[in-house]
């Protein structure tokens, strides 16, 4: 019982943003501050809270300079209630939730007519978008940044899908935002059908909501697929929503702050955007002009909760792997037909796109090869990456000393090496040239490392001299009890 009580306290917190909180107070994983700065010791706060793999939840009230009733909470994200283990198991559960023998089912969005959203509805002239806290979270950002973990909600106008995606949103004015979207993202392409037809795109920017839908919208669901029906599916029922009065587009019923408006093309009015330290760890991409998110209304709760997520350097414990990150490239990577995949993991070090690691059971030649090529060029894996190091499945990826010991042992820097150029990458990545960003060439080069015993000799490769793993268990059990050294 104990066991189907936590499930359904981890899917009441999933589906809502309020009983999240609820539950982490129970749990003493939430720390409350009140008074603090937005401009940079918000930020400050958040960075020093990363130091923990699980770091607790940050809620930020009475906010200094900002009205009482409106709140900013951090670390949703990474909390344990929604992550649990961060493990190679992990990644396997993900996969099996979604493509097992009983795969979640897609469930649409149910419309109805109003929720606590509109409790508050503000338009036209009345609108103040520096009625609410929006930090200014790195002493080098281009100003507020009220979206960090937030929801940008648009509609295909060819397909009539719509698509959820995160991408940062700065305050530009008291009705005024942009939202960064780099090339190649869903949004822009969708954004791009609009300004093509001579057309403002229409647009939602949420930046409260529960949970399920900021870990969905941070994902990589194909082109085509309803976010909202993905984050359904999770919760085992409908996602209500508002069909927003301007727009149509709908809006979660059970958000807490959100804005509604238009996008008119880039020529007709654009402003400087950032820069903004982003999870790369720099200032990436230089400022530059970005359309307009022209706000025409705006509906809150009485007391609003805005969720942030400000990026750091991926170095921090708290920056924990993206585990749905890892599960999508392991399906691609299998779906292409490579077999004799045993893990998929993201570094430590690398973030959530820069460096992936395949572990394999060598079946052929070639295939490692096989497995690096797919992995590198699949849609979960194309964006914004670096390095691919595929291993033997010996080698426990999710350990970065033994990824880097194989490298170190199994890899020839000559032979065992593949460099690819023109690959897809974004307006944030470090390496991007000046020549480049200012010829549009988005594109950067990936390295495919094959850090594993040749496939043509390695039944003669040097075995390794480790105690064997299963007997090194049998010896644990013996000793637990008597050596404090063996206990886990």
């Amino acid at each position: 019982m104990k066991g189907r009580k936590e499930q359904d306290d981890r899917l009441a917190a999933l589906g809502d943003l309020r009983q999240f909180l609820k539950l982490a107070e129970r749990r003493g994983e939430v720390e409350i501050i009140r008074g603090a700065d937005p401009n940079l010791e918000i930020g400050a706060l958040c960075e020093l809270s990363l130091e923990a793999t699980y770091p607790p939840v940050l809620l930020f009230e009475e906010i200094k300079g900002a009205d009482a009733k409106f709140r900013i909470v951090v670390n949703v994200r990474s909390s344990p209630i929604l992550v649990g283990p961060l493990d190679l198991a992990a990644v396997e559960a993900l996969r099996k939730s979604r493509k097992g023998e009983a795969p979640r089912r897609p469930i649409p969005p149910r419309q109805v007519d109003t929720g606590p959203v509109m409790e508050n509805v503000k338009t036209g002239a009345e609108i103040d978008l520096g009625a609410f806290p929006a930090p200014v979270w790195h002493a080098g950002d281009g100003g507020p940044y009220i979206g960090t973990e937030c929801l940008v909600i648009t509609r295909d106008p060819e397909q009539d899908w719509v698509n959820v995606g995160t991408y940062r949103v700065q305050v530009q004015g008291p009705r005024a935002l942009t939202v960064f979207i780099e090339p190649g993202k869903h949004g822009a392409i969708i954004r791009q059908k609009y300004w093509d037809r001579g057309e403002a795109c229409p647009m939602v920017v949420c930046v409260g909501q529960a949970p399920v839908l900021g870990a969905t919208a941070r994902g990589a669901a194909p082109a085509g697929v309803d976010e909202f029906a993905v984050a359904g599916a999770t919760l085992g029922r409908a996602i209500d929503v508002v069909p927003g009065p301007v727009t149509g587009l709908p809006i979660p019923a059970e958000a807490e702050l959100v804005f509604e408006g238009h996008v008119p093309p880039r020529a007709e009015e654009s402003v400087e955007e950032g820069p903004f330290g982003e999870w790369t760890g720099y200032y990436g991409a230089t400022p530059r002009p970005e359309p307009v998110f022209r706000v025409e209304a705006a509906y809150h709760r009485d007391d609003a909760i805005i969720v942030g997520q400000p990026p750091a350097l991926p170095t921090f414990a708290g920056r924990q792997t993206h585990l749905a990150g890892a599960a999508a490239i392991w399906d691609a990577i299998e779906a292409a037909g490579v077999p004799g995949v045993k893990g998929v993991w993201k570094m430590q070090g690398g973030g959530s796109r820069f460096i992936n690691v395949i572990a394999i059971e060598q079946l052929f030649a070639g295939h490692a090869k096989m497995a690096g090529m797919v992995a590198t060029a699949c849609g979960p894996g194309a964006y914004m990456g670096r390095m691919t190091i595929v291993v033997d499945d010996d080698i426990d990826i999710t350990n970065s000393a033994e990824v880097m010991w194989a490298m170190a042992t199994r890899w020839d820097p000559k032979t065992q090496t593949d460099i690819f150029d023109g690959y897809w990458t974004g307006h944030i990545d470090p390496t991007l040239t000046p020549e480049k960003r200012e010829a549009g060439d988005i594109t950067n080069s990936r390295m495919v490392v094959y850090a594993v015993r040749p496939y043509h000799w390695k039944e003669r490769f040097p075995k390794v001299n480790r105690v064997d793993r299963d007997y090194a268990e049998e010896v644990r059990a013996k000793w637990a009890d008597k050596l404090s050294f063996l206990k886990r």
